[in-house]
């Protein structure tokens, strides 16, 4: 026969165990926003690469191609996230705002530092772009760690 503690002890176990596997799907969940800010930095840079070292009348039409399908496929992936944990949407706007610092600190050096300047070669563009891109790569490794 068992006694009521011994039940609600069972019961415990149970809502523990249940509890951990609903916050390992959040836990998984949360790392699309790797997926999203790893496809926002490999944008970045094939753009960037573009714009640096092809130079063909329809490179413009294909920056921003690359840049509606990244937003097309960034936009479906958040759809697709049904739950969420609090620090996610948190660390992931974190991550686009630090980027957003990082490249406007890049595009100044580089243009005072004549890095841009019309006489220099052109890969210095694509250059810029992957070295702007950093911050998005860091936080797509450190997104979803710490847990």
């Amino acid at each position: 026969m068992t006694s009521e503690s011994d039940t609600s002890r069972e019961a415990a176990r149970a809502a523990l165990s249940e509890a951990s596997a609903q916050a390992s799907r959040v836990r998984r969940t949360d790392l699309q926003f790797r997926l999203i800010l790893v496809g926002l930095a490999l944008a970045y840079v094939a753009a960037g690469a573009l714009v640096g070292l092809v130079r063909v009348p329809w490179t413009g039409a294909a920056v921003l191609l690359i840049l509606l399908a990244t937003l097309v496929g960034g936009v479906g992936l958040m759809w697709r996230m049904r739950a969420f944990s609090r620090s996610g949407p948190r660390n992931f706007g974190l991550a686009v705002a630090a980027f957003t610092w990082w490249n406007a600190a890049v595009v100044g050096v580089s243009v005072a530092s004549g890095w841009w300047a019309p006489h220099q070669l052109s890969f210095h563009f694509t250059v810029s772009a992957a070295v702007a891109a950093i911050p998005l790569l860091v936080a797509a490794l450190l997104i979803g760690r710490g847990r």
